[in-house]
């Protein structure tokens, strides 16, 4: 499997969540639902992937270039990840690298997020998670996935899902709508070793499956800013819509 190259890796030491980020968690204006009981214990620092190494083949064109509202749909999603709480932010690119790296403007100048190359992106999904992963170099105890292709969810709702599962025993979190399993996902270290093992197109799809009991499902109301981007079609559905904070 090809290792992942480094593109820009400016880094500083983690700090605690939810400080001078500007990001206001979700459960301040009710955007989840409650239901399960939370658990408090000590906060780990969590660092986001952001996947973007896919060739669209669905849609006609690089998606993540695609732009909504003028804005590219991978810049709007990594300008997300940034005014968030998470402490680090890793972008793994991969099919037209440099398309995607130029439709990120100057966002790479913050420190806190790094940009890898995937030159296995063609073996599937699992092959960018396993980069994002490998690119943390074990400084975190706890990694949230991001799609590149979800322009419609906020900071708010990232930090709601880092506010729930560090306030849960549990070692995987993700939000849900209507008992649907969404993105973004939470793992702790604890599956590490079982998300670099995985290989072809699933994702970590099968270690959520394998493991409900280890598994947090935050309920949303509404499902506008879970919506991803599959075809050209999809991008009428999320026109004019602002986000959901």
């Amino acid at each position: 499997m090809h290792r992942p190259i480094i593109l820009w890796a400016m880094r500083r030491a983690p700090r605690p969540f939810g400080t001078d980020m500007g990001a206001k968690s979700s459960r301040s204006n009710g955007s989840y639902l409650s239901g399960t009981a939370l658990v408090s214990r000590q906060q780990p620092p969590i660092a986001g992937i952001i996947l973007a190494a896919g060739m669209s083949t669905r849609f006609g064109g690089n998606k993540l270039v695609a732009e909504l509202d003028r804005v590219p749909i991978i810049r709007r999603v990594a300008e997300t990840a940034l005014a968030s709480g998470l402490q680090r932010i890793v972008a793994v690119l991969g099919h037209e690298h440099s398309a995607v790296r130029s439709a990120l403007g100057d966002l790479p100048g913050d420190e806190r997020l790094e940009m890898v190359i995937n030159e296995g992106y063609r073996q599937g999904q699992s092959s960018s998670v396993i980069a994002g992963l490998r690119a943390l170099e074990a400084d975190f105890s706890a990694a949230m996935y991001l799609m590149g292709d979800q322009p419609r969810l906020s900071a708010g709702i990232i930090d709601g899902l880092i506010d729930a599962f560090q306030n849960s025993e549990k070692n995987i979190c993700y939000p849900s709508f209507q008992n649907r399993r969404r993105n973004p996902v939470i793992f702790g270290e604890r599956f590490y070793a079982d998300i670099l093992a995985l290989t072809g197109d699933t994702g970590a799809r099968a270690i959520i499956d394998a493991n409900p009991e280890d598994a947090l499902a935050v309920a949303f109301e509404k499902e506008h800013p879970f919506l991803d981007v599959d075809e050209a079609g999809d991008l009428n559905l999320l026109h004019g819509a602002g986000k959901v904070c």
